[in-house]
C-alpha cells in the first residue's frame, strides 16, 4: 500500500491532537492547479428523455472532459453529479486542457438537435493545496469552486494567481471579468475569462459575487431599470438620477401608492464603481434579487422558490474543518447528531414537507414534481425548479431555469447582476445596462 496514501488517511482520521494532525498534513501542501466543469442543459435534458438518457449524456460528457484532462497532464480527483473536479501541475497545460473541453463540447453539440444540446463553464485557480494520490483539499480547492460558480455557459474563468502564471507566455487570450468578492477572503479578487473562440465575445461575468467591472473589462455602464408587468411584457422604465433612485409606497423617486406589500420608503439602488447595488430601507420589509447564476449560500440566507420561504442554515466551523480535513459533507452528516446544513421553513404552505429540510448530501434538488423534496401543490414552482449542492466548504444554490425563478433575500447592501429581477414589494424589476 501506497505509505503516502496510508499517512494521509491516518491523519484525516485523527480526533486527537488536532493541531498536530494539521502541522503534520503540511507536509503534503504544495501549488497545484484545480479546475472544475459544470454542465448546464443537463435538467431540461433528464426532464425530456427522463432518467436514463439523461444519466447516459451527462456520462458521456464527463468521460469526455476525463479523456482531455489525462491527455493534458492532469488527474480527474472526482465527479459530482454532472461536475468534474480535476488537478494538474503544470498552469499552461490547465488552460490548455479547459480550451480543449469547450471545443470538444461545442463540436458535439454541433451535431445534436438545438435542444438536445449541453454547454459547460469551467473555472480554474492555482494555487497551495494538500495533495495525495487520489485526492486535493484546502482553499486552493474552495476558491476553484467559488471561481467556477462565477462563470456561464461556455465561459472559462481563472483566478488572479492562476493568470499570474500564465499570462506571460502569450499563449492565450484573457480577459479581465472585473473584481469579485468571494467567500471567505478579505480582499476582492480580480477574476479572468479566457478566451476560447472568435464565435463569443468577453463576457462580463453574471454572478451575484461581483464588486466592481475593470475598466479593463468594459466601459462605464449606464443602468436602467424595466418594471415587469404580471403577463411578462415591459411596462415603465426608470432612469437613476445622480445614481441612485428610491422606491416606496408613498416616498421616494418611484411610488406604488396601491402595493400594500410595499413599505412607505422601502428600497434605494445606487452605483458605486460601475456596479448597481440595491438596500432595504424599510427596516421592516424585504427585498429578493433573483438568481441568474450560481450563489455561495451564507448561514442565515433566506431562499425563495415558487411559495416557499426556508433560511439557510449550517454549521460553519464545521463544514470549514471538514473541507480542510478532506471529509466529505456526507461522511460529516453521519457523525453528527444533526444536520450540518439545512433549511428550515419560514414562509407560505410546506404541505406534507417537513418543516426542516436537511442538507446532508453533494446535492439537492426541489421541485413541483421532480427533486429531493417536491411541493405539488405550489403553482408557481416549476418540475424542476433550483438544486442546492455541496462543494470544498462552500453551498451554492442554482435555479434549473424555473419559469418563476428562485430569490435570495438582499442583506444589507447588495450587487444587482445585469439582467437580473428585483422583488420590491409586489412590484418585479429587471437590471437594463445601456
Amino acid at each position: 500500500m501506497d505509505k503516502k496514501k496510508t499517512t494521509v488517511s491516518q491523519l484525516l482520521g485523527s480526533v486527537g491532537n488536532q493541531a498536530a494532525a494539521a502541522a503534520e498534513l503540511e507536509k503534503f501542501r504544495r501549488n497545484i492547479t484545480i479546475l472544475f466543469t459544470d454542465i448546464k442543459g443537463s435538467t431540461s435534458y433528464f426532464e425530456r428523455y427522463g432518467d436514463a438518457a439523461g444519466l447516459l449524456m451527462v456520462s458521456t460528457c464527463n468521460n469526455a472532459i476525463g479523456d482531455i484532462v489525462r491527455e493534458h497532464g492532469g488527474k480527474v480527483i472526482k465527479e459530482i453529479g454532472d461536475a468534474v473536479m480535476a488537478s494538474y501541475d503544470d498552469c499552461t497545460l490547465s488552460v490548455k486542457s479547459a480550451i480543449k473541453m469547450q471545443q470538444a463540447i461545442y463540436e458535439d453539440s454541433l451535431t445534436k438537435p438545438e435542444q438536445d444540446r449541453v454547454a459547460i463553464r469551467i473555472g480554474l485557480n492555482y494555487g497551495p493545496g494538500i495533495v495525495r494520490e487520489h485526492d486535493v483539499f484546502g482553499d486552493v480547492v474552495n476558491v476553484a469552486s467559488r471561481v467556477e460558480s462565477v462563470g456561464s455557459p461556455e465561459q472559462i474563468v481563472i483566478s488572479d494567481t492562476l493568470y499570474e502564471q500564465v499570462a506571460s507566455s502569450g499563449q492565450f487570450k484573457l480577459h479581465a471579468l472585473g473584481r469579485f468578492a468571494l467567500k471567505g477572503k478579505g480582499e476582492n479578487r480580480e477574476l479572468y475569462e479566457v478566451q476560447w473562440t472568435d464565435r463569443l465575445q468577453p463576457r462580463r461575468a453574471a454572478a451575484h459575487t461581483v464588486v466592481m467591472s475593470s475598466s479593463k473589462a468594459m466601459a462605464v455602464p449606464r443602468f436602467k431599470l424595466l418594471r415587469v408587468l404580471k403577463d411578462g411584457s415591459v411596462g415603465d422604465q426608470y432612469k437613476l438620477k445622480n445614481d441612485q433612485l428610491e422606491v416606496g409606497r408613498l416616498r421616494g423617486d418611484v411610488q406604488f401608492p396601491e402595493d400594500d406589500k410595499m413599505a412607505p420608503l422601502h428600497a434605494r439602488f445606487s452605483v458605486e464603481k460601475d456596479q448597481l447595488f440595491i438596500e432595504d430601507i424599510s427596516g421592516v420589509s424585504s427585498v429578493f434579487i433573483g438568481l441568474i447564476a450560481t450563489y455561495t449560500m451564507r448561514d442565515g440566507d433566506i431562499i425563495r422558490m415558487g411559495e416557499q420561504m426556508f433560511r439557510f442554515r449550517e454549521k460553519v466551523e464545521a463544514v470549514a474543518n471538514a473541507a480542510a480535513r478532506g471529509t466529505t459533507i456526507i461522511d460529516l452528516s453521519a457523525t453528527m447528531d444533526e444536520p450540518v446544513a439545512e433549511l428550515i421553513f419560514v414562509g407560505a404552505d410546506f404541505l406534507d414537507t417537513p418543516a426542516r429540510l436537511p442538507l446532508n448530501e453533494e446535492e439537492i434538488s426541489f421541485g413541483r414534481s421532480r427533486g429531493t423534496f417536491v411541493f405539488p401543490e405550489d403553482p408557481f414552482m416549476s418540475r424542476a425548479h433550483c438544486k442546492i449542492y455541496h462543494r470544498g466548504e462552500d453551498f451554492f444554490v442554482e435555479d434549473l431555469g424555473s419559469r418563476n425563478g428562485t430569490f435570495i433575500k438582499v442583506r444589507g447592501k447588495a450587487p444587482v447582476p445585469t439582467g437580473a429581477t428585483v422583488l420590491v414589494g409586489s412590484q418585479v424589476f429587471k437590471l437594463d445596462v445601456q
